[in-house]
Protein backbone atom coordinates (compact mmCIF):
# COMPACT_ATOMS: atom_id res chain seq x y z
CA UNK A 1 0.00 0.00 0.00
CA UNK A 2 1.30 3.45 -0.87
CA UNK A 3 2.86 5.17 2.11
CA UNK A 4 3.29 2.04 4.23
CA UNK A 5 6.62 2.10 6.02
CA UNK A 6 7.78 -1.46 5.38
CA UNK A 7 11.41 -2.14 6.33
CA UNK A 8 13.71 -3.35 3.62
CA UNK A 9 16.98 -5.17 4.12
CA UNK A 10 20.27 -5.52 2.29
CA UNK A 11 21.16 -8.86 0.72
CA UNK A 12 21.98 -11.63 3.19
CA UNK A 13 25.27 -12.12 1.39
CA UNK A 14 27.30 -9.10 2.46
CA UNK A 15 30.14 -10.11 0.16
CA UNK A 16 27.80 -9.74 -2.82
CA UNK A 17 26.77 -6.28 -1.56
CA UNK A 18 30.40 -5.13 -1.75
CA UNK A 19 31.30 -7.13 -4.86
CA UNK A 20 31.40 -4.33 -7.41
CA UNK A 21 33.50 -2.03 -5.23
CA UNK A 22 35.95 -4.88 -4.66
CA UNK A 23 36.15 -5.74 -8.36
CA UNK A 24 36.85 -2.14 -9.26
CA UNK A 25 39.61 -1.96 -6.68
CA UNK A 26 41.33 -5.20 -7.62
CA UNK A 27 41.10 -4.50 -11.35
CA UNK A 28 43.30 -1.41 -11.19
CA UNK A 29 46.37 0.00 -9.54
CA UNK A 30 47.38 0.33 -5.91
CA UNK A 31 45.94 3.83 -6.05
CA UNK A 32 42.51 2.25 -6.39
CA UNK A 33 42.96 0.39 -3.11
CA UNK A 34 43.83 3.65 -1.40
CA UNK A 35 40.65 5.14 -2.85
CA UNK A 36 38.54 2.59 -1.02
CA UNK A 37 39.74 4.01 2.28
CA UNK A 38 37.65 7.10 1.53
CA UNK A 39 40.29 9.40 0.10
CA UNK A 40 39.42 11.83 -2.67
CA UNK A 41 41.27 12.53 -5.88
CA UNK A 42 43.58 15.47 -6.31
CA UNK A 43 40.72 17.69 -7.43
CA UNK A 44 38.88 17.26 -4.13
CA UNK A 45 35.76 15.99 -5.91
CA UNK A 46 33.49 13.33 -4.50
CA UNK A 47 34.65 13.19 -0.89
CA UNK A 48 33.15 14.33 2.36
CA UNK A 49 35.87 16.64 3.63
CA UNK A 50 35.86 20.38 4.14
CA UNK A 51 35.47 21.01 0.42
CA UNK A 52 32.51 18.66 0.03
CA UNK A 53 29.64 20.14 -1.93
CA UNK A 54 25.96 19.36 -1.88
CA UNK A 55 24.37 17.24 -4.62
CA UNK A 56 23.96 20.28 -6.84
CA UNK A 57 27.63 21.18 -6.59
CA UNK A 58 27.23 24.05 -4.10
CA UNK A 59 29.67 24.09 -1.20
CA UNK A 60 28.02 23.58 2.18
CA UNK A 61 24.50 23.76 0.73
CA UNK A 62 21.91 25.98 2.37
CA UNK A 63 19.26 24.45 4.59
CA UNK A 64 16.52 26.27 2.67
CA UNK A 65 15.86 24.69 -0.70
CA UNK A 66 15.87 27.28 -3.46
CA UNK A 67 12.95 26.87 -5.83
CA UNK A 68 13.46 26.90 -9.60
CA UNK A 69 12.90 30.32 -11.14
CA UNK A 70 9.22 31.09 -11.63
CA UNK A 71 8.01 28.06 -9.66
CA UNK A 72 5.75 28.58 -6.65
CA UNK A 73 5.92 26.43 -3.52
CA UNK A 74 2.63 24.80 -4.45
CA UNK A 75 3.88 23.97 -7.94
CA UNK A 76 7.10 22.63 -6.45
CA UNK A 77 5.17 20.26 -4.20
CA UNK A 78 2.30 19.29 -6.51
CA UNK A 79 3.40 20.13 -10.05
CA UNK A 80 2.95 20.34 -12.89
CA UNK A 81 6.57 19.59 -13.70
CA UNK A 82 8.23 20.90 -16.88
CA UNK A 83 7.30 19.22 -20.15
CA UNK A 84 10.59 17.27 -20.29
CA UNK A 85 9.46 15.21 -17.29
CA UNK A 86 5.72 14.69 -17.88
CA UNK A 87 6.06 11.25 -19.50
CA UNK A 88 9.82 10.71 -19.13
CA UNK A 89 11.44 7.39 -18.25
CA UNK A 90 12.86 6.89 -14.77
CA UNK A 91 16.25 5.36 -13.94
CA UNK A 92 14.46 2.01 -13.71
CA UNK A 93 12.93 2.56 -17.18
CA UNK A 94 9.41 3.24 -15.89
CA UNK A 95 7.36 5.80 -17.82
CA UNK A 96 5.84 8.61 -15.77
CA UNK A 97 2.05 8.92 -16.00
CA UNK A 98 1.05 12.48 -14.99
CA UNK A 99 -2.50 11.28 -14.32
CA UNK A 100 -1.47 8.55 -11.88
CA UNK A 101 0.80 10.10 -9.26
CA UNK A 102 0.87 10.10 -5.47
CA UNK A 103 1.16 13.21 -3.28
CA UNK A 104 4.43 13.67 -1.41
CA UNK A 105 2.55 13.77 1.89
CA UNK A 106 1.20 10.27 1.28
CA UNK A 107 4.63 8.66 0.91
CA UNK A 108 6.51 10.18 3.84
CA UNK A 109 8.50 12.38 1.47
CA UNK A 110 11.47 13.89 3.29
CA UNK A 111 15.02 15.10 2.97
CA UNK A 112 17.72 12.47 3.44
CA UNK A 113 18.79 13.76 6.86
CA UNK A 114 15.21 13.47 8.14
CA UNK A 115 14.47 10.03 6.67
CA UNK A 116 15.92 8.16 9.65
CA UNK A 117 12.63 8.55 11.50
CA UNK A 118 11.21 5.92 9.14
CA UNK A 119 12.09 2.30 9.93
CA UNK A 120 12.25 1.39 6.24
CA UNK A 121 14.99 3.89 5.46
CA UNK A 122 18.50 2.48 5.37
CA UNK A 123 21.73 4.49 5.14
CA UNK A 124 22.53 5.48 1.58
CA UNK A 125 19.00 5.28 0.20
CA UNK A 126 17.89 8.45 -1.59
CA UNK A 127 15.98 9.46 -4.70
CA UNK A 128 19.15 9.59 -6.81
CA UNK A 129 19.54 5.81 -6.51
CA UNK A 130 15.83 4.95 -6.66
CA UNK A 131 14.37 3.14 -9.67
CA UNK A 132 11.54 5.71 -9.92
CA UNK A 133 13.76 8.81 -10.09
CA UNK A 134 13.98 10.95 -13.23
CA UNK A 135 17.20 13.04 -13.17
CA UNK A 136 17.49 16.73 -14.07
CA UNK A 137 16.67 17.36 -17.72
CA UNK A 138 16.60 21.15 -17.94
CA UNK A 139 19.49 22.41 -15.82
CA UNK A 140 17.48 23.56 -12.78
CA UNK A 141 19.15 20.81 -10.62
CA UNK A 142 15.81 19.15 -9.77
CA UNK A 143 14.31 15.99 -11.17
CA UNK A 144 10.95 14.24 -11.01
CA UNK A 145 9.50 10.85 -10.08
CA UNK A 146 7.55 8.22 -11.99
CA UNK A 147 5.30 7.68 -8.95
CA UNK A 148 5.22 10.95 -6.98
CA UNK A 149 4.06 14.40 -8.05
CA UNK A 150 6.06 17.60 -7.96
CA UNK A 151 9.74 18.48 -8.23
CA UNK A 152 12.18 15.98 -6.71
CA UNK A 153 15.69 16.55 -5.40
CA UNK A 154 18.13 13.65 -5.71
CA UNK A 155 18.92 13.90 -1.99
CA UNK A 156 15.28 13.32 -0.99
CA UNK A 157 13.66 10.00 -0.03
CA UNK A 158 10.21 8.49 0.42
CA UNK A 159 8.64 5.29 1.72
CA UNK A 160 8.05 3.79 -1.74
CA UNK A 161 11.77 3.90 -2.52
CA UNK A 162 12.63 1.11 -4.95
CA UNK A 163 16.15 -0.24 -5.18
CA UNK A 164 17.69 -0.35 -8.64
CA UNK A 165 18.52 -3.94 -9.60
CA UNK A 166 22.10 -4.70 -10.57
CA UNK A 167 22.31 -5.51 -14.28
CA UNK A 168 23.09 -9.06 -15.39
CA UNK A 169 26.59 -9.80 -16.63
CA UNK A 170 26.55 -9.46 -20.44
CA UNK A 171 27.03 -12.60 -22.52
CA UNK A 172 30.66 -13.41 -23.18
CA UNK A 173 31.94 -11.58 -20.10
CA UNK A 174 32.67 -12.58 -16.53
CA UNK A 175 32.07 -10.43 -13.46
CA UNK A 176 35.82 -10.00 -13.10
CA UNK A 177 36.02 -8.40 -16.54
CA UNK A 178 33.32 -5.74 -16.12
CA UNK A 179 35.62 -3.11 -14.64
CA UNK A 180 38.11 -3.16 -17.52
CA UNK A 181 36.20 -4.62 -20.47
CA UNK A 182 35.89 -2.73 -23.73
CA UNK A 183 32.34 -1.41 -23.95
CA UNK A 184 30.09 -2.18 -26.95
CA UNK A 185 30.48 -0.03 -30.06
CA UNK A 186 27.38 2.00 -29.17
CA UNK A 187 29.29 3.50 -26.24
CA UNK A 188 32.86 3.86 -27.55
CA UNK A 189 32.49 7.47 -28.66
CA UNK A 190 28.97 8.12 -27.39
CA UNK A 191 27.93 11.41 -25.83
CA UNK A 192 27.20 11.56 -22.10
CA UNK A 193 23.85 12.80 -20.81
CA UNK A 194 25.42 16.23 -20.33
CA UNK A 195 26.89 16.34 -23.84
CA UNK A 196 30.50 15.20 -23.41
CA UNK A 197 31.91 12.80 -26.01
CA UNK A 198 33.65 9.68 -24.73
CA UNK A 199 37.29 9.24 -25.81
CA UNK A 200 38.20 5.53 -25.50
CA UNK A 201 41.90 6.44 -25.48
CA UNK A 202 41.61 8.83 -22.54
CA UNK A 203 39.83 7.04 -19.71
CA UNK A 204 40.54 6.44 -16.04
CA UNK A 205 40.26 3.06 -14.33
CA UNK A 206 37.35 2.31 -12.05
CA UNK A 207 39.83 1.70 -9.25
CA UNK A 208 41.37 5.15 -9.65
CA UNK A 209 38.00 6.86 -9.18
CA UNK A 210 36.74 4.57 -6.41
CA UNK A 211 33.74 3.23 -8.32
CA UNK A 212 31.17 1.64 -6.01
CA UNK A 213 27.42 1.48 -5.57
CA UNK A 214 25.80 4.81 -4.74
CA UNK A 215 23.91 3.44 -1.72
CA UNK A 216 27.12 2.07 -0.26
CA UNK A 217 29.11 5.25 -0.97
CA UNK A 218 26.53 7.48 0.72
CA UNK A 219 26.14 5.12 3.68
CA UNK A 220 29.90 5.16 4.21
CA UNK A 221 29.94 8.97 3.82
CA UNK A 222 32.29 8.78 0.87
CA UNK A 223 29.59 10.39 -1.28
CA UNK A 224 26.94 12.93 -0.36
CA UNK A 225 23.20 12.18 -0.47
CA UNK A 226 21.83 12.72 -3.96
CA UNK A 227 24.87 11.49 -5.89
CA UNK A 228 24.79 8.55 -8.31
CA UNK A 229 25.87 7.83 -11.86
CA UNK A 230 22.24 8.26 -12.86
CA UNK A 231 22.47 12.02 -12.32
CA UNK A 232 26.14 12.45 -13.21
CA UNK A 233 27.17 14.63 -16.14
CA UNK A 234 29.61 11.99 -17.41
CA UNK A 235 27.20 9.03 -17.46
CA UNK A 236 26.13 7.46 -20.76
CA UNK A 237 22.79 5.65 -20.23
CA UNK A 238 21.94 2.25 -21.67
CA UNK A 239 22.29 2.29 -25.45
CA UNK A 240 21.65 -1.34 -26.37
CA UNK A 241 19.07 -2.73 -23.95
CA UNK A 242 21.45 -4.64 -21.67
CA UNK A 243 20.67 -2.18 -18.79
CA UNK A 244 24.36 -1.23 -18.42
CA UNK A 245 25.79 2.16 -19.25
CA UNK A 246 29.23 3.69 -19.69
CA UNK A 247 31.12 6.82 -18.71
CA UNK A 248 32.78 9.58 -20.70
CA UNK A 249 35.69 9.57 -18.24
CA UNK A 250 35.95 6.01 -16.85
CA UNK A 251 36.55 2.66 -18.53
CA UNK A 252 34.44 -0.47 -18.31
CA UNK A 253 30.76 -1.15 -17.77
CA UNK A 254 28.95 1.31 -15.48
CA UNK A 255 25.61 0.73 -13.75
CA UNK A 256 23.17 3.59 -13.28
CA UNK A 257 23.17 2.99 -9.50
CA UNK A 258 26.95 3.37 -9.23
CA UNK A 259 28.99 6.37 -8.04
CA UNK A 260 32.62 7.46 -8.26
CA UNK A 261 34.93 10.14 -6.94
CA UNK A 262 34.77 12.36 -10.04
CA UNK A 263 30.97 12.61 -9.85
CA UNK A 264 29.63 15.86 -11.29
CA UNK A 265 25.98 16.88 -11.22
CA UNK A 266 24.34 16.69 -14.61
CA UNK A 267 23.30 20.36 -14.40
CA UNK A 268 26.94 21.46 -14.07
CA UNK A 269 27.40 20.96 -17.82
CA UNK A 270 24.11 22.60 -18.81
Amino acid sequence: MVGDDIPKSRPDNVDEWHRRAYLAATAGSTAGIVWLSGCVDDTGDGGNGEDASDENGDANGDDDEELPEGVSEEEFERGPVPEEYRTALSLGREERDPDDLTAKADVGFSEYDEADEYSSHEPGMCCANCADYIPDKNGDTFGACAEVEGYIDGADWCTIYEELPEPSVPDGLSEDELATAAVPDEYRTATSQAGEERDPDDLRTQADVNLMESVEAIAEEVALPGQSCGNCAEFIPDQNGDTWGACAKVEGYIAVEDWCGIWEHISAES
